[in-house]
């Protein structure tokens, strides 16, 4: 014996089916490449931007992935040459692609409570005799990638303007990412190094202490690859001006760094005063 379903039981099914798909959009098409550049180690950036792409996923209705550029340098490259699709970088490196391959779409810029900015610490174990920045002459120094805003390019500018050259120190060295850093100086591998705030923040606990903050720069920024369409562009922008209007888009932004509030809308003339530093370093013949 056959049943046959009333048309206001076909409804309701037909309705229930088609609110799902309104609240979990379905997934097709090639994958959106996120790509990050390597600050941290690659495990937990994954961990802190796997959130931000799944979000994406489905607001877009289209997988999104995450990669971790192997260096500063093939992370600007990669973007640049297309084969990333969307980008978080730094100032720094943001002012290098625009450079070497011209502007790309901005999306969004981080927003801590002070603003679309943040802040570099040059810094010491916390028992070092160095209370200066003329007192690290005849030490050991370590930044970051040489493409780093915060550790390397805002520090080596700052001191410039002290009087230090590199080769004032007894050793330079350049590290992988800036927890090594932190790590470095705390081992006493170093005497001193500089590194974004969130992590000077995240080991002066264990024993580090700034010699000198660094002026606000403007902070990190979302960007999209050149030929993408441009109502994927939109669609992308979008979702990410709209996470902090949700508890669970908030929670993302946290996850990425925890002194950010929301993600904003970014405009290249932002850099200008990174780039008026860059400028000061080249003429003074750091190599950008």
């Amino acid at each position: 014996m056959t049943t046959k379903s009333s048309p206001a039981v076909i409804s309701v099914i037909v309705l229930t089916f088609l609110l799902f798909l309104s609240v979990h959009p379905a997934q097709s098409g090639e994958p959106l490449k996120l790509c990050v550049h390597p600050y941290l180690s690659a495990s937990e950036l994954i961990k802190r931007y796997t959130p931000l792409a799944e979000y994406l996923g489905r607001q877009l209705g289209r997988p999104v992935t995450v990669e971790v550029g192997s260096s500063y340098e093939a992370h600007i490259h990669r973007i640049g040459n297309g084969i990333m699709d969307i980008a978080f970088m730094g100032p720094a490196s943001y002012l290098k692609l625009t450079s070497q391959y011209g502007k790309r779409p901005l999306l969004a810029a981080f927003k801590t409570k002070e603003g679309k900015f943040f802040h570099g610490h040059i810094m010491v174990r916390k028992d070092s005799p160095v209370a200066s920045l003329a007192r690290l002459k005849g030490k050991r120094f370590v930044f970051g990638d040489r493409a780093s805003t915060m550790s390397h390019f805002v520090p080596r500018h700052m001191l410039l303007k002290a009087g230090i050259d590199v080769n004032d120190f007894s050793q330079i060295s350049y590290v992988a990412n800036q927890d090594n850093i932190a790590l470095g100086i705390l081992a006493g591998t170093f005497d001193a190094g500089a590194v974004k705030e969130e992590v000077f923040l995240h080991y002066e606990p264990q024993g580090l202490r700034s010699l000198v903050r660094s002026a606000p720069i403007t902070d990190h920024v979302f960007i999209a690859r050149k030929d993408l369409p441009e109502e994927t562009v939109q669609a992308l922008r979008m979702a990410l001006l709209q996470l902090a209007d949700s508890a669970e888009g908030r929670k993302i932004i946290s996850g990425m760094r925890s002194d950010v509030i929301a993600l904003v809308p970014a405009d290249d003339r932002d850099f200008d005063a990174l780039r008026s530093i860059m400028n000061d370093l080249a003429r003074a013949g750091v190599e950008l």
